[in-house]
């Protein structure tokens, strides 16, 4: 059993979150202009590959895109946690998630065991 995080250990990961947020923020301003860029130039109306290509290359930014702005979300979320005091409790179990488990995964909600419970109805 995990013991709860002590106030040093609260920082750490608040910062630690403060800083995943600013880099997902970075990554989604790029690939907003990627997805959302209109380069015509780059294309050869000639060559339906191009054209293929370009949508294909969009399509997968904007695929990255959402899973940044929902990585965001869940991120928020656990700021919000870290200042109501509920930060590394699991929602399901109430019981402290483990240290390496939040150091791979600052916004998790659950502990591993019910991750895996959670993840395995669908």
């Amino acid at each position: 059993m995990s013991k709860k995080l002590n106030a040093r250990d609260l920082e750490l990961f608040k910062g630690l979150l403060i800083q995943l947020r600013r880099e997902l923020s970075h990554d989604i301003d790029d690939l907003e202009a990627d997805a959302f860029s209109t380069d015509g130039d780059r294309l050869s109306v000639d060559n339906p590959a191009d054209i293929g290509s370009e949508s294909f290359a969009q399509e997968f930014s904007l695929e990255l895109l959402q899973r940044d702005e929902a990585t965001i979300s869940e991120i928020d979320e656990a700021l919000e946690r870290v200042e109501s005091g509920r930060y590394g409790l699991c929602e399901r179990c109430g019981e402290p998630i483990p240290k390496p488990r939040l150091n791979a995964v600052p916004h998790a909600r659950n502990c591993v065991e019910c991750q895996r419970k959670a993840e395995s109805r669908f």
